[in-house]
């Protein structure tokens, strides 16, 4: 057993890596650069049924339940998905915060204001509040700390690494509390905005975009007919987009969650992939089995999937999602969408092709 293993980043991947490792016994630190944990918030909160096949669903983090999807083709029609299992509206501050102490009733240290600065074979250097540079032996080593993951770049393995830039403000309002939208086309390229309600009076509205996140939300909120005043608090962030050849490990050197790109490259979601790949990681220091292809097992398959149907999304024309949107709206293919998890698009792919063959027209895209 190794003497200690340090976690960077105490977000949901960080955190629960260090509640499955600390449950096995191990001598675990699990260092967060923020003062307070969950801080600030770059993230939508999303998360679909599976969530609660992998996390107890507390109060304490639970905002809003919603039971339907409604898409919007740019020319203005709808359709509108009733889901299977009802997705959870999260507050991002609270669960990163109760899957910290999590960590921390197993066993695990947790140490806020601590930034990873330099390491080398032995130590690493970490700097605290005080602005101390304090020396840590390196051990097992695991960077859970985002999409611009300093253990990445310090150890070399950040490898090309590409973004979305994500900009959201949470927008008082009357909305449906049960609905949450999507609004797909030129006003996100390569991409989608969204609206996700809190409760009948807020709503969580976005988009994410390569490049001009700000001009392109300001256009969003015109489009919507959202004052300034209806701002109620602004958030953004980095989205990392999922490389099929990311490496995650070197040595006793290992990358988890969104430090790992291990998010969908259809959505942007990454809280349940990284609570899976946090999973596998622990599986594997455990037994001393490959991590790379024990979370690829448990991953792989369904991040390869959405990576291709980004690259086919991305080629779309307005006019691509205005004939998508009118295929997916007929009641046999809306009722096979409705039954399927998107966190497991693989499936879902293999019966629309066998179900409406008109998908393959999109295939064009890719070539």
């Amino acid at each position: 057993m190794p003497d200690t293993i340090n976690i960077i980043g105490a977000g949901p991947a960080g955190g629960y890596s260090a509640y499955l490792l600390a449950k096995e016994g191990y001598k675990v630190n699990l260092f967060e650069e923020n003062s307070g944990i969950g801080r600030p918030v770059q993230c939508t909160g999303i998360v679909t049924g599976a969530f609660a096949d992998i996390m107890d669903v507390k109060d304490e983090f639970l905002i809003n339940k919603v039971d339907t999807a409604r898409i919007h083709a740019p020319n203005g029609n709808s359709v509108d998905f009733r889901l299977d299992r009802e997705n959870l509206v999260i507050c991002r501050t609270s669960f990163d915060r109760y899957v910290a102490a999590m960590a921390s009733e197993a066993g695990a240290e947790v140490l806020h204001s601590h930034k990873l600065e330099a390491l080398d074979e032995r130590e690493l250097g970490i700097r605290d509040g005080s602005r101390e540079l304090r020396k840590f032996p390196r051990g097992i080593l695991i960077g859970a700390d985002g999409p611009n993951s300093a253990v990445a770049r310090l150890t070399g393995i950040s490898g090309k690494r590409r973004f979305w830039y994500g900009a959201q403000a949470t927008i008082r309002g009357k909305f449906e509390k049960n609905v949450f939208e999507v609004y797909l086309g030129s006003i996100a390229t390569n991409f989608f905005a969204w609206s996700v309600p809190e409760n009948e009076h807020y709503s969580r509205i976005g988009l994410a975009v390569e490049s001009e996140p700000n001009a392109h939300f300001r256009k969003l909120l015109v489009k919507l007919g959202i004052k300034e005043s209806d701002v109620a608090d602004y958030q953004g962030g980095l989205i990392p987009m999922y490389n099929p050849s990311v490496r995650t490990q070197i040595g006793s050197t290992y990358l988890v969650g969104d430090a790992a790109l291990q998010v969908k490259a259809t959505t942007g979601g990454g809280i349940i992939q990284g609570l899976i790949a946090a999973e596998a990681l622990a599986h594997s220091i455990k037994n001393g089995v490959d991590y790379e292809k024990e979370w690829r097992k448990r991953l792989g398959r369904d991040l390869y999937t959405s990576y291709w149907i980004r690259k086919v999304f991305n080629k779309f024309t307005d006019n691509d999602y205005n004939m998508l949107l009118s295929i997916v709206g007929k009641e046999r293919i809306r009722k096979l969408i409705e039954h399927h998890d998107r966190e497991f698009p693989s499936k879902l792919l293999l019966s629309l092709l066998f179900r409406e063959p008109r998908f393959l027209y999109f295939a064009k895209a890719l070539f």
